[in-house]
């Protein structure tokens, strides 16, 4: 690969089931398995290699680096021995918020289950991850969030106090330099809708609700300091509508445009603010037209100091261009904004590429636009981009790389642009996160003569080439002391009693992934050796055939049973084994997230025990969580009646507890989520059941009880 041009991202390589971070050459297309590891957060730190937050089965969620290597992919830190504090706690995993300083440095917070969720800091070493400060003593914590990074290596962000009331502080990621510059800060902690953004000029906008509804709030300007720090004269209505992360939205030149919702009665029209760093001011930018939804307001930053808005109207999108300025702002007229899900993608010089969809899965016309004007660039055609959903990164040599999706038919693609017909490219499909880093690999040492390798000690079964004998009798040691024969044995007894035959081939894990094997009765050995792993199943939680496939084209080529080459070969080579990620294997409670409970109960992992299934028969009574924003706990300890009952709490929320207004955990408050999303409550659902299955991915907020 070429290194100025690979990138980093963390999801699915094509066609291939493994979850993990990847790499991605921009130019060909060509992508490479780095790490099998649930994994979130890239973030570029010091010396060019990058962290993220992973998940494996022995640590549960903590921080790692890569440097784009396998070998250089690895746990930084194990910030909280033992696995993650429970659910439910603030916040629901970590670490979390990681923020890149100007100096290379990286803050998040933390919570090593002695000193409660506080700041720490990291140089991409173990020595160098730290905690800051033990700003609030004791299990709670002070609780940072929102913190913005300043051109001058420090940071503000909001935290407890020792009295348990918000602040604005700032820090240089040191205790002496960690201050609190406002005491009696306005903000509602709880409230996930609180954002805070990067100003121009060094400075940070924080937008503050005063409660969970929305009642009331202000804008803050601080540039780190007390004497910088002020309130914004910008109107806030009370009837406003939600908005999504992304409304308060920072321009080309550090401005930042902040939408401000009317009255409800329609007295005082929606608008647009513009808060300009220079003087640390906020001035009025747009009004939008009667009936102008919120719902649908997005930014596209077309460069050449042009911002393109794009808001829901009655009937059809609304469109604007401005340059920052009320008299440079104008309404685009010409009728060319597209169905509902049209999308923009920006090229730079003032343009972008606008993917005009016809329904929800015909062809797509390419058009290149500059905000007023728009000319054809690539006719109505299936093979054209779907332009659902977008996601854009503008790349270091000035090209824009895409992530196209159809939603209803689940097409996900990578696209590659530098504005120009040519210069439009399909480069592969099937990502899952839009978030790419680029990364620059280390240079290959010399080759030198290598030392012959010691190889593992196995003594293979002339009978089958995956009964490891010694492994068998070393762990079962009635079977050594009977002295029987090791691989007739499994075949007439161990098979059925659940013994492994080797390492890496979980009987137990591949008939719970695999329950048509199970009820067919066949040994599970024998199925994936003569059909198994030609269909893709993994072998153990240890051992996912297909993505080591991927990741060794050879051994695809030569039509190989992975398991067998890693073991009689790969071992030896140093080849990495990729971890599986169990998948579901029945009918799914809807509030039951199987990604969420893989990842965060490892021994139901390791099994392969379908999540719903686990969940309802013993899960619950053990305390475990379904998913991030129902805490088993917390739901019986708030509702005595059902912990009296003694009936399954997910179960009676599901039936009675969301319609009686009971919330699910302290992360998810089910009224706010319905008063801010009155089509959810018209509707007549579930909140929890729709900001999982439909919010998330519309970018809906939830809300703290």
């Amino acid at each position: 690969m070429v290194a100025s041009n690979t990138y980093l991202y963390t999801g699915f390589g094509e066609g291939a089931p493994q979850r993990g971070i990847w790499l991605l050459d921009v130019d060909t297309g060509e992508r490479s398995l780095v790490k099998g590891i649930s994994a979130a957060g890239l973030v570029q730190t010091v010396g060019g290699r990058v962290l993220f937050t992973g998940t494996d089965a022995e640590h549960g969620v903590e921080l790692w680096v890569t440097d784009g290597t396998t070998e250089g992919t690895v746990l930084l830190k194990d910030i909280h021995p033992g696995g993650m504090p429970s659910n439910g706690t603030f916040p629901s995993e970590f670490p979390q918020g990681l923020k890149t300083l100007s100096d290379g440095r990286v803050l998040f917070t933390a919570n090593d289950g002695e000193h409660g969720w506080e700041l720490w800091v990291t140089d991409g070493t173990p020595d160098g991850t730290r905690m800051v400060l033990d700003l609030v003593p004791g299990a709670g914590g002070n609780q940072p969030r929102d913190l913005v990074s300043l051109p001058n290596g420090k940071a503000t962000f909001v935290a407890l106090g020792a009295d348990g009331h918000p602040g604005l502080w700032v820090t240089d990621g040191t205790a002496e330099g960690t201050k609190e510059i406002l005491d009696a800060f306005p903000y509602f902690t709880a409230n996930q809708d609180n954002r805070a953004v990067a100003l121009g000029e060094g400075q940070a906008l924080y937008r503050v609700e005063f409660d969970a509804k929305g009642q009331g709030g202000q804008y803050w300007v601080t540039d780190g300091t007390a004497e910088g720090t002020h309130l914004l004269d910008v109107p806030w209505d009370d009837g406003r509508a939600a908005y999504r992360t992304h409304d308060m939205v920072r321009t080309e030149e550090g401005d930042v445009i902040v939408p401000v919702a009317g009255t409800a009665d329609g007295s005082v029209p929606p608008a647009l603010w513009i808060v300009e760093g220079a003087d640390a001011s906020a001035r009025h930018l747009l009004d939008f037209p009667a009936g102008t939804s919120f719902s649908g307001l997005t930014f596209t930053n077309l460069g050449a100091g042009q911002t393109l808005i794009r808001a829901g109207g009655a009937d059809a999108n609304l469109l604007w261009v401005t340059d920052g300025t009320e008299a440079g702002t104008l309404r685009v007229e010409d009728g060319w904004t597209g169905a509902p899900a049209s999308s923009y993608v920006p090229v730079g010089d003032g343009k972008a590429l606008h993917i005009e969809q016809e329904g929800s899965t015909g062809p797509t016309t390419v058009w290149l636009v500059d905000g007023t004007d728009r000319v054809l660039l690539m006719e109505a055609s299936a093979d054209n981009p779907p332009g659902d959903d977008v996601n854009a990164r503008v790349l270091a040599d000035g090209r824009t790389l895409f992530i196209a999706r159809e939603l209803e038919t689940a097409r996900e693609e990578i696209w590659i642009t530098d504005g120009t017909a040519a210069g439009t490219k399909l480069i592969g499909a099937q990502v899952a996160d839009p978030n790419f880093v680029p990364i620059t690999l280390p240079e290959a040492e010399a080759p030198t003569t290598p030392e012959t390798p010691v190889a593992p000690h196995h003594e293979w079964s002339a009978a089958n080439a995956l009964f490891d004998v010694s492994f068998y009798l070393e762990h079962n040691p009635d079977v050594a002391a009977a002295g029987a024969d090791a691989y007739q044995h499994f075949l007439q007894f161990g098979a059925a009693e659940g013994r492994d035959p080797n390492a890496f081939f979980d009987m137990s894990f591949y008939l719970n992934q695999n329950p048509d094997v199970l009820a067919a009765g066949v040994n599970a050995l024998e199925h994936y050796m003569t059909s198994g792993w030609q269909e893709g199943r993994a072998a153990s939680f240890s051992f996912d055939g297909a993505a080591y496939l991927t990741a060794n084209d050879d051994v695809a080529r030569a039509g190989m049973n992975p398991l067998e080459h890693y073991l009689h070969y790969g071992e030896v080579e140093h080849r990495a084994a990729p971890q599986a990620m169990p998948h579901d294997t029945g009918p799914q409670n809807p509030l039951v997230d199987a990604l969420f409970y893989f990842s965060t109960y490892a021994d139901v992992a390791r099994e392969g025990v379908d999540p719903t299934q686990h969940f309802m028969t013993s899960g619950w009574q053990e305390g475990r969580d379904p998913n991030a924003f129902f805490d088993t706990d917390w739901y019986l300890a708030h509702n005595t009646d059902v912990a009296t009952a003694q009936v399954n709490p997910l179960e009676h929320y599901l039936q009675f507890g969301a319609g009686e207004g009971r919330d699910p955990s302290a992360a998810f408050d089910g009224e706010a989520y319905l008063a801010h999303n009155p089509d959810v409550a018209e509707a007549g659902m579930n909140p929890l059941v729709h900001y999982l299955e439909y919010g998330i991915a519309e970018h809906r907020d939830a809300f703290a009880a």
